[in-house]
């Protein structure tokens, strides 16, 4: 009898990780998808840079502004992040001068000028809320900034 449960034992564990290897390769074939929409799990804005607010059109390009970024596991931290990206990136213009308006207030909080070129950018706060320039990122086919921002709300 001990034998009998030792050899079912093993039978369940080789069946496991085959099933375990199997869920992977679904998974890393995109066959999860439809998985996780069920869920209803999403992306953390943490990672995404949270949902676009505002799209500007300039004609070859566009600014997408996210909403600002204070997200934590409970609650909001005290600093976060506010994303600005700009698309397609081939339709760029050499040289990009704009002033953003982080909270939709009607009041610019901040102005950058970006080297499209280079991918070189400087900020001038206009508004105490905003700390500095977190980073630029070239996701493909766009050019985007994160900007630090102290949470007004704490």
């Amino acid at each position: 009898m001990a034998k009998l449960k030792s050899i079912l034992g093993y039978i369940v564990a080789v069946l496991s990780m085959l099933i375990m290897i199997a869920a992977m390769v679904a998974l890393v074939l995109e066959l999860g998808d439809p998985f996780v929409s069920a869920t209803g799990l999403k992306t953390s804005a943490n990672y995404s840079g949270g949902e676009v607010v505002q799209t500007l059109e300039h004609g070859t390009y566009q600014t997408e502004v996210h909403r600002p970024v204070f997200d934590a596991l409970i609650g909001e931290h005290k600093k976060g992040f506010i994303q600005v990206a700009w698309r397609p990136a081939d339709g760029l213009p050499a040289r990009i001068d704009e002033e953003i308006d982080a909270d939709a207030d009607g009041q610019a909080d901040f102005r950058v000028e970006l080297d499209t070129a280079t991918q070189q950018a400087s900020l001038t706060p206009l508004s105490p809320n905003v700390i500095g320039l977190e980073g630029i990122y070239d996701l493909g086919e766009t050019l985007a900034i994160r900007v630090k921002l102290e949470n007004p709300r704490r």
